[in-house]
């Protein structure tokens, strides 16, 4: 079983599981957190799928888990490993079951006293207005448009501005990408989290959620 005990110090706020660990990693497995986030992902299977990650065919150098890792399905949210061909493998887990499952960190003056009493309230108002996960209701017509025009559909629509597509991969468009090759299983899947940001998950600190 993993514990912290497993777990070796390598640099502040890095922290490794070595090779050594289990016989069928092929390499080590690295947590980028400080020592209270990384009592809170021994609380689930975080690191015990990251350990897993380091498993996988072709995986090179490490298995990598940002400080907001939390439990996923395979793969721990938060989770990054890279594979070389020809024997590596590419998993769309890796990135997790939601559709642009993302972090941005907000820094405030406001004291976590000062907040305290307001946190139910906040938490509601960002559950009201940043739509989330499965329980969004998306269209054929709508998943079809953005499979094809990618996010220049979001900028014709309002939604993006020209600097969010110059900071996207191909700006966020892969000319050549044909979506006729999408499943309807996968399209069943992916259209009611259309224009969600992912999932969203409280940081831990002390015992203390964030």
């Amino acid at each position: 079983m993993l514990c912290k005990k497993h777990i070796e110090r390598v640099a502040e706020n890095v922290w490794e599981i070595p090779k050594t660990f289990r016989d069928d990693m092929r390499v080590p497995a690295r947590l980028y957190a400080d020592e209270d986030l990384l009592d809170a992902a021994l609380l689930d299977n975080s690191i015990v799928q990251l350990v897993n990650t380091a498993t996988l065919p072709g995986v090179i150098k490490h298995a990598i888990a940002m400080p907001d890792i939390h439990q996923g399905y395979g793969f721990p949210i938060g989770g990054v490993v890279a594979t070389r061909l020809p024997e590596g493998v590419i998993s769309p887990g890796g990135v997790g079951y939601d559709i642009n499952c993302g972090v941005r960190l907000l820094v405030s003056q406001a004291s976590v006293e000062e907040i305290r009493p307001y946190l139910e309230d906040i938490a509601s108002r960002l559950y009201a207005n940043c739509p989330s996960g499965v329980g969004s209701h998306g269209s054929n017509t709508e998943l079809d448009r953005v499979l094809h025009e990618g996010a220049r559909s979001m900028l014709e629509r309002g939604y993006a501005s020209r600097d969010d597509l110059d900071r996207t991969e191909e700006f966020g468009r892969i000319l050549g990408a044909d979506a006729a090759f999408v499943s309807d299983r996968a399209r069943e899947r992916g259209r009611d989290q259309l224009g969600t940001p992912g999932c969203r998950k409280p940081l831990h600190r002390g015992g203390q959620s964030l």
